[in-house]
């Protein structure tokens, strides 16, 4: 039997038309079907403002023209016959068909609805800014991303422009992260986020880090996304943030391996836990971790994105970099206060030889004047106990 012509879509809502409609044509054909399988075969008219409104059901479902409609009807993808330039970069992408046909893993209807598509600028729209999150959501397990800087700009704040899913990954040419051509590939992804953070992205490339990465490659140096993590970024200006940030550089100057490499030392952070900014530091992080802290963390005195190798730029360029940064907290500091601080370098004989023997007295004065008395109490407690007995 055939329904009514093509662009006439009475037809095909004599049965789509509601639950109660498919119900009594399931009943016709003599076909058993429950009501969640009832319901996903209600079709609403197009509205105004969808991208399909002008097209018929017939333009998209030429197979539907017969009833009973052919059992592969709903396995076949209507989108690819005009989007053919969509459906190539999808199967160049993560989302790709495996057979390289038009059955994506991640079919269109997922992320653009069915007979709802709207223009992606829509408020209405599943791929507007602020809903966009719901349609990745669904499949990957990234609820962090609504926790994070961007989410709350999205979906709190109202701010269309933040970062949202396809900012970062791309629409139908996402890869997966490792991939060479991949937006957050290790060597890509500060362009990527450059895109909003150009002045950031410029001066990671000109710093220590961002250079090893641009020029070499290198696997070893921090990315955007290794400090303020993918998808819960946290906002750099929070207590929290400034108070983890000596562990956050920790995982690879404490790392005796990676160091290594680089004839670096493993101390620093060590080091600073030590001195009294990184002792306050650690203290406010376990008691207090959302109190501002007003001691100085490694960032400021190494820079935020711009830290550059203290050994390429010299020690007296180190001493004035050093000296500015020291004054925004010691206002009356000159060079002579930078004397103070032994450079997160351990005292021994060789560097700070005045601290080493200095601490050195101490390791076995302390200890040795404390066992002193203590076997002096004992020996004056026994000698008493002991008169006692005699007399």
């Amino acid at each position: 039997m055939a329904v009514a012509a093509q662009g006439d879509d009475s037809a095909c809502f004599e049965c789509h038309g509601s639950i109660e409609k498919a119900r009594d044509a399931a009943a016709a054909m003599e076909l058993k079907l429950d009501e969640a399988r009832l319901a996903r075969l209600v079709v609403e008219p197009m509205a105004s403002g969808t991208s399909h409104v002008a097209m018929a059901c017939l333009d998209c479902h030429p197979k539907a023209a017969d009833v009973p409609h052919a059992a592969d009807l709903g396995a076949q993808n209507p989108c690819a016959t005009c989007h053919e330039d969509a459906m190539a970069a999808i199967n160049r992408s993560a989302h790709k068909d495996p057979a390289g046909g038009t059955s994506p893993r991640a079919p269109c209807w997922a992320c653009h609805g069915a007979h709802d598509v709207r223009p992606a600028k829509d408020a209405a729209s599943r791929l507007h800014p602020n809903h966009i999150a719901e349609q990745c959501l669904a499949c990957h397990d990234k609820r962090e991303y609504l926790e994070g800087e961007h989410g709350h700009a999205l979906q709190i704040g109202g701010l269309d422009f933040a970062a949202s899913c396809v900012s970062c990954h791309g629409a139908h040419d996402i890869q997966l992260h490792g991939a060479e051509n991949s937006r957050v590939a290790r060597r890509t992804v500060s362009r990527t986020c450059g895109t909003c953070h150009a002045r950031v992205e410029q001066a990671y490339l000109k710093s220590v880090h961002g250079a090893a990465l641009s020029e070499h490659d290198n696997p070893d140096v921090p990315t955007c996304v290794d400090c303020h993590s993918a998808h819960k970024t946290a906002s750099a200006r929070s207590a929290r943030f400034r108070l983890d940030s000596p562990q956050m550089c920790g995982r690879c100057h404490a790392d005796k391996r990676m160091m290594a490499k680089y004839g670096l030392s493993t101390a620093v952070l060590a080091t600073y836990v030590a001195d009294f900014h990184g002792t306050t530091s650690e203290l406010f992080r376990a008691a207090s971790p959302d109190q501002p802290l007003n001691q100085a963390v490694c960032y400021d005195c190494h820079g935020f994105h711009d830290v550059e190798s203290v050994t390429k730029m010299g020690v007296e360029q180190v001493k004035s970099r050093l000296l500015v940064r020291c004054q925004a907290c010691h206002p009356k500091a000159t060079k002579a206060f930078l004397g103070a601080w032994t450079s997160h370098y351990v005292p021994s004989p060789d560097r700070y030889p005045l601290i080493y023997y200095v601490r050195l007295f101490y390791v076995w004065v302390i200890p040795s004047t404390v066992g002193f008395f203590l076997a002096y109490i004992a020996l004056d407690v026994w000698g008493r106990r002991r008169h006692r007995r005699v007399s």
